[in-house]
């Protein structure tokens, strides 16, 4: 087996471990908040688990043995210690209030973005045509549709993105109701009764005098 081509499969094994990570933090954050917002957490959690299971396939694929640098990708697994230690700091708070919610979810969001950026990476690699001439040999394979897995991942990155933005909105507003619900209200017996006569009314009719200095 080439290099590169172990290279490649090392790769999408940190996809795998990525997209797992990820599921359990959405897993974690979607317990964390009321519903319907936890819904759309959780459903980006099921797209995580999803893809996590339809690159092991595509690393099913090759025998690898075990690498003896367990690291083999840097960026990749700093990436992962990243997520793990953000669903670790989630799974310890016992009830995520408004403004730590967001906080939450604008991590999030960077994760998605992130991830979007591991896969667009890969396309734009030799690697995956690597990837894709061996396993030509056992079976028919197109590069171009191939490639269309990772893009739809891409595309889906994406789609989380707009969904947890959407959700910080709607916690936005439910937090806006909410303060304007508990604000007192002061209710004056008479509302007119700050009104006093006042002296303004005898200099109303009076010509108004001017001193410009030239």
């Amino acid at each position: 087996m080439s290099d590169k081509l172990r290279e490649s499969i090392e790769y999408l094994k940190c996809c795998t471990t990525l997209e797992n990570e990820s599921f359990k933090l959405y897993e974690t954050l979607s317990k964390k908040i009321n519903q319907p917002e936890s819904s759309f957490i959780l459903g980006i959690a099921s797209d995580s688990l999803k893809n996590a299971r339809i690159i092991q396939r595509i690393v099913d694929c090759f025998d690898l043995p075990e690498p003896e640098n367990k690291n083999v990708n840097r960026e990749l697994s700093e990436l992962i210690s990243e997520i793990m230690i953000l669903e670790k700091k989630i799974s310890k708070i016992n009830n995520l209030e408004y403004l730590v919610s967001c906080e939450m979810l604008k991590e999030s969001m960077k994760l998605a973005d992130l991830l979007g950026e591991v896969y667009t990476n890969f396309l734009k690699s030799p690697l995956i045509r690597i990837m894709v001439d061996e396993l030509s040999k056992t079976g028919m394979i197109n590069l171009a549709n191939f490639k269309k897995i990772f893009e739809h991942f891409v595309e889906e990155k994406g789609k989380h993105k707009e969904i947890i933005t959407e959700t910080m909105y709607i916690l936005e507003v439910k937090e806006t109701e909410t303060r304007r619900q508990i604000t007192p209200i002061i209710k004056y017996q008479n509302p007119e009764q700050w009104i006093h006569e006042s002296t303004i009314h005898s200099f109303s009719n009076a010509p108004a005098e001017r001193n410009i200095e030239t």
